[in-house]
Formats: C-alpha cells, sequence, structure tokens
C-alpha cells in the first residue's frame, strides 16, 4: 500500500484535521514519511488512530528526521507510539496545530505538509527502544510499568527534574542522549513532560523514569506527574485552543488528575506569554509551584523570583502548596539563549526528594508530602529537629512541638552563601532572618537555625539561599504547624495580593 496525504498549515487552518487511509491487509509495520519546510517545523504534530479508534502515534513534527513507524514492537516504533498488530481498515491521520508555535512563526505564510503512507520498509527516526509502557492504547499497564520497581535502595535525597523535553515534543535530543546527560548531571530521576503528547516507553536507563505530561494551552502550562494515561480532554484542548471552551476542558483536566491522583503542577506561572492566566484555578487542586523554570533564559530571573514570592503568599494564606523546580530543557548540550552565560542542561534547577527506597510510587508519594528541595549548583541537605523527633520539608509538626532546629549542610559552592530563614509571622507579614554561615572543608557550609513556635497558630518556616548577588540557590520546602483559616480559594485571588496598587 502507499497512499500520500496533504495537509495546509496556515492561520486560517483547522486546529486538528483528519484524513482517512485504507491499510487493505495485515502488515508488519506502517511506516510514514513527513515532509516540510524546516520554516514550518514545530507548528504541527501528528495523531494516528486505528480502525478501533485507538492512538497509536502521537508526535510533534520539529527536530530531526520526520521517518515515523508503527511496528510490531519498541524497536521499530517511533517514540509516542504504541506498538502491536497493525489491523487492515481504515485508520485516521491527525495533524494538530501547535497554536503556541504558529502564532509566534508563521505570520501570514502558508505551507504545506506531505506524508506518505505505506508498509514498505524505510528508516525509523527516534525509535522508543528499550521497553513499551502501554499494550495496546494509550494506557500505561501496570505490568509493562513497575510502580515498584527499585532504583535506590535507602532512604537519601534523590536528585532529579520535574519538566524536560525530548523529539516526542519540540526538544532537540533524542532519549538516549538526553539519559546520558541526566547521568552525566547526577540525576536519580527524571520526568519527561512534553507538550500534549506522552510518552509510551523509554530507553534502557538506569534512572528513575516518571510519566508526565506538559499539558500545553494559550492561558498557561501545567504539568501533570505519575500519569496512567493520555489525559481524556487533550485532543479537545488542541482542537480548540484559544476559545472559551478550553477553560472547561482544563478544568475537567484537573478533576481527572485528582481523581487518578496524578500530581498537578503549574508551570513558569509569571513567564511573559506563558504565564498563567487561569485565575479561577481553585488552589486545593494544585499540588506543586514550579518555582524555578529554566533559569538562563531570558527575563526568567524576574519570573521565578516572582513565582518564589507567590509561593510564601500561599503559605501566608495557609495552602499546602510545595515548591518545585524544573530545567524545560529544550536544547542540545552547549546550545545558549541569547545573553545567556550558560547552557540550558537538564538538572538546572535540581529537585532533591527525600524518600525511602527509589520507586516511582514513593516518589510521588514524597513529593505530595513535600519531601524537597530546589538548588541551583549545589546540594543542601536539611536535618529538622522538634521535641526529640525529626522532620523532613513539607512535614506537619505536632503541636507538642514548641521549638525546631534546621540543621543544613550546602556543598558544591567555592564561595559562601547567604541563608535566611524565612517564617511568617504573628502578624502575617513574612520574618526574614539572615543566618550565620559556618565553611567546613571540600566546598561545604553549614547553617543552623532555631525557631521558637506558638501555640494554636498557624505557622511555616524554611530555608532560602543566595549568592553574594542574591542570585538564587536553594529553596527547602516549607515545614508547618498548625491549622489556617484561608482567606483566598483561587490562583487569581491570591495573584491580586501581590499586585501593585
Amino acid at each position: 500500500m502507499r497512499q500520500e496525504l496533504k495537509f495546509t498549515i496556515s492561520r486560517e487552518a483547522e486546529n486538528l484535521h483528519r484524513e482517512p487511509i485504507e491499510v487493505p491487509c495485515d502488515t508488519e509495520r506502517l511506516y510514514i514519511k513527513v515532509d516540510l519546510p524546516d520554516e514550518f517545523r514545530y507548528m504541527s504534530f501528528i495523531i494516528l488512530e486505528d480502525p478501533e479508534g485507538h492512538i497509536r502515534l502521537q508526535k510533534q513534527l520539529a527536530w530531526g528526521d520526520q521517518d515515523l513507524c508503527v511496528g510490531k514492537g519498541p524497536k521499530d516504533t517511533t517514540i509516542g507510539g504504541v506498538p502491536g498488530r497493525i489491523q487492515p481498515g481504515t485508520w485516521q491521520v491527525c495533524l494538530g496545530i501547535f497554536t503556541e508555535y504558529l502564532h509566534q512563526r508563521l505570520g501570514d505564510q502558508r505551507g504545506c505538509i506531505t506524508m506518505t503512507m505505506s508498509d514498505g520498509e524505510g528508516p525509523v527516526s527516534d525509535p522508543m527502544g528499550g521497553l513499551a509502557w502501554v499494550e495496546d492504547t494509550l494506557e500505561i499497564s501496570p505490568k509493562k510499568y513497575r510502580w515498584d520497581k527499585v532504583y535506590g535502595t535507602k532512604k537519601q535525597w534523590y536528585k532529579g527534574d520535574f519538566h524536560t523535553h525530548t523529539r516526542l515534543s519540540d526538544g532537540k535530543e533524542p532519549l538516549e542522549n538526553a539519559m546520558k546527560k541526566a547521568e552525566d548531571m547526577g540525576m536519580d530521576f527524571y520526568v519527561p513532560t512534553e507538550h500534549n503528547l506522552m510518552h509510551t516507553g523509554w530507553c534502557d536507563t538506569s534512572l528513575c523514569i516518571l510519566p508526565g505530561i506538559e499539558v500545553t494551552t494559550d492561558k498557561g502550562h501545567m504539568n501533570l506527574f505519575g500519569i496512567t494515561k493520555l489525559p481524556e480532554r487533550i485532543l479537545d484542548i488542541v482542537a480548540h485552543n484559544g476559545e472559551e471552551i478550553v477553560d472547561s476542558y482544563m478544568e475537567e483536566t484537573i478533576r481527572e488528575a485528582r481523581e487518578n491522583h496524578w500530581i498537578t503542577s503549574i508551570n513558569h506561572p509569571f513567564l511573559t506569554i506563558w504565564k498563567w492566566r487561569y485565575d479561577q484555578t481553585d488552589l486545593d487542586d494544585i499540588d506543586c509551584l514550579e518555582i524555578i523554570n529554566d533559569p538562563t533564559y531570558t527575563d526568567a530571573k524576574d519570573a521565578n523570583e516572582k513565582a518564589v514570592r507567590f509561593l510564601d503568599a500561599l503559605w501566608q494564606d495557609g495552602h499546602r502548596i510545595y515548591g518545585v523546580g524544573g530545567s524545560d530543557s529544550h536544547n542540545l548540550i552547549e546550545e545558549r539563549y541569547e545573553g545567556a552565560d550558560l547552557p540550558s542542561i537538564p538538572g538546572d534547577p535540581a529537585t532533591w526528594v527525600c524518600c525511602g527506597e527509589l520507586t516511582p510510587d514513593n516518589l510521588m508519594a514524597a513529593v505530595k508530602a513535600g519531601h524537597m528541595c530546589v538548588t541551583r549548583f549545589c546540594r543542601m541537605t536539611p536535618v529538622i529537629h522538634g521535641a526529640g523527633r525529626t522532620f523532613l520539608p513539607g512535614d506537619e509538626l505536632p503541636e507538642d512541638v514548641d521549638r525546631v532546629t534546621i540543621q543544613a549542610l550546602i556543598e558544591g559552592l567555592s564561595e559562601r552563601p547567604q541563608v535566611s530563614l524565612v517564617r511568617n509571622g504573628a502578624s502575617q507579614e513574612l520574618e526574614i532572618r539572615e543566618l550565620e554561615v559556618r565553611e567546613l572543608e571540600g566546598g561545604k557550609w553549614e547553617v543552623l537555625a532555631d525557631a521558637e513556635l506558638e501555640k494554636g497558630q498557624w505557622q511555616w518556616l524554611r530555608l532560602d539561599v543566595r549568592s553574594r548577588e542574591r542570585e538564587f540557590l536553594g529553596y527547602m520546602n516549607p515545614v508547618f504547624k498548625g491549622a489556617a483559616n484561608s482567606r483566598y480559594r483561587t490562583f487569581g485571588e491570591i495573584k491580586k495580593t501581590m499586585e501593585e496598587p
């Protein structure tokens, strides 16, 4: 069989356009060669559905060759594909428009994307490789993806990245290169979060890979960690991006995440055109907030600082939402953004998670509990003591704890950091106290903080680490005590409290 399809890219084109193809008989694989001009890369993605309506391939048409394939096994199936039987019947090829890139790059241009479908032989771009997580649909099989698989055998702080991209969406690295970079950065876990697409398998690696997705709309991006399937409204979000109905689809997606115990995390909430504009978002539905996103990117510094302040405001109002970091790295290893001193690489920033054995299940539980620190260029290991017991960031302190001591070891810095204890005061204004930093050998620094706690009041405290120039180096998620009657319920209400009069 051989069939050629043509799709038009323009501002007037449908966001999601379907064309049928006929597969006359069972075949070993379905091969899709995509030809598109370089100036139209990143603006679209492909969805392939079998005669039963199951999605068998989803991939953004971006970096690298687009010689795509769905075969019987992971080695002849492109990332984002579902290996298995290629049955006869009417298949559907869908071209989805990635409106964000369309609006940024297209202007008044029009372009044509040609897809040649065949059952012949040919090269396979970006094969999934080692293991398929799925059976015959975009649902992760507990038989193929082991949520209890052990990647680390002891209780410790594990290093990882909660916001990454590969060639499945608009990243430039294939899976193997991404894993080499992550291993070179000393990471233990890695969360791929592609734009409205989910990985269906992974290459062989020693890292704990936690399935994720970046739900991408023109009003903001949200990561979901620990997903077990493609969110049900993703294609509706793609088809109607820019329309009012997407607000409802996003609310349904958040509700689906809660029902399935996935972790919700708002990405780069104040970054230029990608800021979070769903002001109606119920804060009870949010687990995490990305406080440091791709710190080498233009305009990232101010946006990240505002995110840190915003998270403090959330804690001031009694919301237990935890800070995470994400490199959001799309680039090759030595690429720099214009004006940047450093490349954008996975693990910058790093998010450190303390859990027992490192398994996907334990990682999820530790993130939900807030057992996390976020750092750049260093490692921070806090130990929190109170009433003869030891606690972790994110822990609720029992009522009998009226004094806490935080001892933190900071490693990897050649210059003395500035460390502060940040807490809410009796007047609900932030109290920030500079701490004495003691130098140890080998680029290690130690701080010790004591804090008395009041009875019957909502209280929280955290550590903040900065360079001499006040550049961000580290964030310890708060410990807290007591209960608060929150005055504000939504993202927008808290945001208004931070706006200048």
